[in-house]
């Protein structure tokens, strides 16, 4: 993979900079690995409640939280992950692919679209009665 114009870097930033960065991205990554197999990584909420579809790194529970091919995509290897980025990105900036708008779409629809008071209604509040 040749990315000639592609820096990577990292920073720190202040609580208000963090959703003003997610704004700015078409795409999320999620590089987290659970220990114990049971935990979701709030990194991936934040990217969906600012729209954006995660290519998130496959694990036991992953799938409660990214639905491959609707909220985003699910990677095992650095070779998939390759080749979903690039299958997301390919004439960016010009022209989104078809593909990255369907899982816009998707987050939207599916992770956007129910209000926490409803989720918790619907899903936590019948376990506490």
């Amino acid at each position: 993979l040749r990315l000639l114009h592609v820096a990577f870097r990292t920073l720190w930033l202040e609580a208000a900079d963090y959703p003003l960065l997610l704004g700015a991205a078409d795409v999320g990554v999620s590089l987290h690995a659970s220990s114990s197999g049971l935990d979701l990584p709030m990194k991936v909420v934040d990217m969906f409640g600012s729209g954006l579809p995660v290519c998130a790194l496959s694990y036991s529970c992953i799938s409660e939280l990214v639905t491959h091919g609707t909220t985003g995509l699910l990677f095992s290897t650095s070779a998939e992950l390759s080749e979903q980025l690039q299958s997301l990105l390919t004439g960016f900036p010009v022209t989104p692919t078809e593909q990255l708008q369907q899982l816009q779409r998707g987050v939207v629809k599916e992770q956007q679209a129910l209000r926490w008071e409803e989720n918790w209604n619907s899903v936590a509040w019948p376990v506490f009665k």
